[in-house]
């Protein structure tokens, strides 16, 4: 037991000190202003957005994250607002949270192509309690001052900057998140450097299939994610995704498998994460948890146009 809680403790403060990035989460497409502000309002419907991940379930006081965006498109004045709420729980006594209003100016380069520049600003709190850790040893607190004694917490601004293309068909974005901190630090996260793209084809009237690519670089960790997702009817969807560590030589490979549905503007999704790299016995399994509505306007698109 006392091995088993200095490897727990050991993957807690590994992220929390050297790796401290955002999570690539698998249903990100759906609702993108969280990682660029850039995709606020790509549809003229209110759309509220909620997302929950659990990472390794198994283990008590495992990691969870939670994103909250809302996002509007006012088409008088070619803008997109929107607010996005971000939160990570990383053990028992680690968490984050990173609330941004999000605001896009939408260029409309023809009819069926535009490109939007977008602007997020907030804060990041990051916070810690020492308190809350339970030592077999306690000499590593009080001689070796490897843990401390109290709570700490810290505020600072947070900008991003995205731009956004878009056809009816073909999206492509790329952002930078957290400019104003250059590097990571147990408080802090620091610069993240996002780019995706997605693509429908129409191979029915009844299916369509959507491939996507996203990157992630932070410092010392570059994430790439590649997905198919396939769209039964406007109605179901289901899909596959692998995101590896590139610079980790690929030891960490976790496939998603994905499962979806939308009913009067009311979608749920389901993801499930396993790893399969080298540390697959250590981070285990993920859930993954989507859901959306969206309030109609008198215009209205199909559900993977709308989230493109």
């Amino acid at each position: 037991m006392k091995r088993l809680f200095q490897v727990i403790v050991g993957l807690f403060m590994a992220i929390t000190a050297s790796a401290q990035q955002d999570l690539l989460m698998t249903q990100q497409f759906f609702s993108r202003i969280n990682k660029n502000p850039a995709g606020v309002g790509n549809f003229e419907q209110i759309d509220f957005f909620l997302l929950g991940r659990f990472q390794w379930v198994d283990i008590k006081d495992s990691p969870k994250t939670g994103v909250f965006n809302v996002q509007k498109f006012v088409d008088k004045y070619n803008s997109g607002f929107g607010f996005t709420m971000s939160y990570d729980d990383l053990g028992a006594s680690k968490g984050a949270y990173n609330p941004k209003l999000c605001y896009a100016y939408v260029l409309r380069l023809r009819e069926d192509m535009v490109m939007s520049l977008g602007l997020g600003a907030g804060v990041q709190y990051h916070y810690i309690d020492f308190n809350k850790y339970s030592l077999v040893d306690e000499t590593e607190r009080a001689d070796d001052h490897d843990f401390g004694y109290d709570d700490d917490s810290k505020v600072s601004p947070d900008v991003d900057f995205g731009v956004e293309f878009s056809m009816p068909k073909l999206l492509l974005g790329v952002s930078g998140n957290h400019l104003t901190t250059p590097k990571s630090t147990t408080m802090s996260s620091g610069i993240h450097i996002n780019a995706y793209g997605r693509y429908f084809a129409d191979l029915n009237p009844k299916w369509v299939l959507a491939p996507a690519a996203a990157f992630m670089y932070h410092e010392k960790v570059a994430v790439l994610e590649v997905n198919a997702m396939a769209f039964y009817k406007n109605f179901l969807w289901f899909g596959m995704t692998y995101h590896p560590d590139m610079f980790d030589k690929f030891g960490t490979n976790p496939v998603a498998f994905q499962v979806g549905t939308e009913y009067k503007n009311l979608r749920f999704g389901y993801t499930f994460d396993y790893n399969f790299g080298s540390v697959a016995n250590l981070s285990g399994s993920a859930h993954e948890i989507m859901l959306s509505y969206s309030l109609q306007t008198k215009k209205t698109k199909e559900p993977y146009e709308r989230f493109e």
